[in-house]
């Protein structure tokens, strides 16, 4: 099959977000299988609740009042079910790797139906993004041995079965390679999916990357390709855009210091953090300063394409947790610090990813090492089906999905937060604020790290990394407008911008 001409590419415009299939919705169903008691036993957890793809497809219209602009979706391959006292309901345990789980689609195991959903997505501006896993199969239990048409010596040794003791592929066999390199294409073929998350690809042996970029990469370059090293060294992710020819990587040393700067800085002001300057340093040539995360950006080949994110599935805790930790409980004030966070993962350069049920603080923290307390199922009591948002009742929710709607409008309205240049022009324990820029369109975000009000001046005027032409512009219109609150405004006078923050507050201001 020829696969149909791409839609436009993902790209640094776009907002992912990111579901686990079986827990989001049961299509015709009012909700999925859930207790009201948030401490479930681990065996309920961890069964299939039955979300399905149609019951994405009935999800689209929340999807686009949202904003959302491309849908990552984990693996739909044909699972091997239970093993010991766990489902395998997130799909990364595979049977079969060229039919679809049945239990997500309703027209049996071809792929028509992952089609179907593309197709429905594709009519309403959403992308596609499948989740792939080339490292491993589900577990050999009897079932797998009966109905697996892999070759049993296609394997490592029992030894090197690393990754929760799943049987790991050996890629070092040209016939391994061959075969999930084509399977790959007949997925974009035959599902026209827009990208693929691929897991655990620092498991995977090298060998099968060069076959990979020259072989499925060579072809379909429209189709993003985005992978997972659930690592937070910015040298172990930048190799795979260096070496392998993914366009993007997850950013987890990003995603590490949102958590411990922006969330939990408080508790560390008498250890040796950096404050903000972990973000980002002043860059004022003093060689103690330490290099801030967002320093290390030319290690990548392209840090504007990383995906951004504060919590995923496979995180200790999801980012309403952690605020609740920082806050001793107090929904409201970790829900402010959520939006907080959020506000930076939307300005900062990168592709936001957001997890499900974020949006409405969704709370979720791993149990004695197991995943499922942070893959609950998306809770749909709390929104209003003919809205498309929380009821009035959730405030709390309420106010999270509000900003989370805001922050992507501004994106889409904004294309120097997609596409612009990025300059730090002030930095310091509690201070942080930087210039987005593209073709005119000149935004300025400042944080307050601090609980307490305070002010700062940022120099511009005399910062030699930022161009004339923005300088210019800058000193031409001078007015400042905040477009998180209304009526707020600060000025740009004599190269210098006063900022004047609540505290735990991030102002994204554009040129009026």
């Amino acid at each position: 099959m020829t696969i149909p001409k791409i839609r436009e590419p993902l790209s640094q415009k776009d907002i992912i977000y990111f579901i686990l299939t079986d827990r989001f919705f049961k299509g015709s169903q009012q909700e999925l299988h859930t207790e009201p008691d948030r401490n479930l036993s681990s065996r309920t957890d961890n069964q299939y609740h039955g979300g399905n793809l149609a019951g994405i497809q009935q999800k689209i219209p929340y999807l686009v009042n949202l904003g959302i602009t491309a849908l990552w979706i984990t693996p739909v391959y044909l699972s091997i079910g239970s093993f010991l006292e766990d489902d395998g309901y997130h799909g990364y345990w595979a049977l079969d790797f060229e039919k679809v789980d049945p239990r997500l689609a309703a027209n049996g195991s071809n792929r028509s139906s992952l089609a179907h959903l593309a197709h429905e997505l594709h009519q309403n501006g959403i992308k596609l993004i499948l989740d792939m896993v080339v490292n491993h199969t589900g577990y050999h239990t009897p079932y797998y041995r009966e109905h697996s048409k892999l070759p049993s010596d296609w394997f490592k040794p029992l030894e090197e079965w690393n990754l929760f003791g799943l049987p790991k592929l050996n890629h070092e066999l040209v016939d391994v390679r061959d075969y999930f390199v084509n399977n790959i294409i007949e997925w974009i073929e035959d599902a026209c999916i827009d990208g693929i998350r691929m897991d655990t690809v620092p498991h995977v042996d090298h060998e099968f990357w060069y076959y990979f970029k020259s072989y499925v990469r060579g072809k379909y370059r429209n189709v993003f390709f985005l992978g997972e090293d659930l690592n937070f060294e910015e040298d172990e992710i930048a190799r795979y855009q260096r070496e392998h020819d993914f366009d993007s990587l997850f950013d987890f040393p990003l995603q590490k210091n949102i958590i411990e700067v922006l969330i939990q800085n408080e508790r560390y002001k008498q250890t040796d953090n950096m404050g903000m300057t972990a973000i980002a340093s002043p860059r004022l040539g003093i060689p103690e300063i330490r290099e801030g995360v967002l320093d290390a950006d030319t290690k990548y080949n392209n840090a504007n394409r990383l995906v951004t994110l504060v919590d995923n599935h496979d995180l200790d805790k999801r980012i309403m947790t952690w605020a609740l930790i920082e806050t001793s409980g107090d929904r409201l004030a970790a829900a402010r610090l959520v939006n907080y966070a959020l506000t930076f993962q939307f300005t900062v350069r990168g592709i936001p990813q957001i997890y499900y049920g974020t949006e409405i603080g969704m709370e979720g923290e791993k149990v004695h090492g197991g995943d499922a307390a942070i893959r609950r199922s998306m809770e749909w009591y709390k929104i209003d089906p003919s809205k498309n948002e929380p009821f009035d009742e959730f405030q709390i929710e309420k106010k999270i999905y509000n900003h989370l709607q805001k922050l992507i409008s501004l994106r889409k309205e904004n294309e120097a937060l997609c596409y612009g240049y990025q300059f730090t022009i002030y930095s310091d324990y509690n201070y942080f604020a930087f210039i987005r820029e593209f073709r005119g369109n000149t935004l300025i975000i400042a944080l307050n790290n601090n609980f307490e009000p305070g002010s700062f001046y940022a120099e511009v005027g005399k910062n030699s990394n930022i161009p004339s032409r923005i300088k210019k512009n800058l000193e031409t219109q001078k007015v400042l407008l905040n477009l998180l609150k209304k009526d707020d405004m600060t000025y740009y006078a004599d190269g210098l911008i006063k900022f004047e923050l609540s505290g735990k507050t991030a102002a994204i201001y554009r040129l009026k």
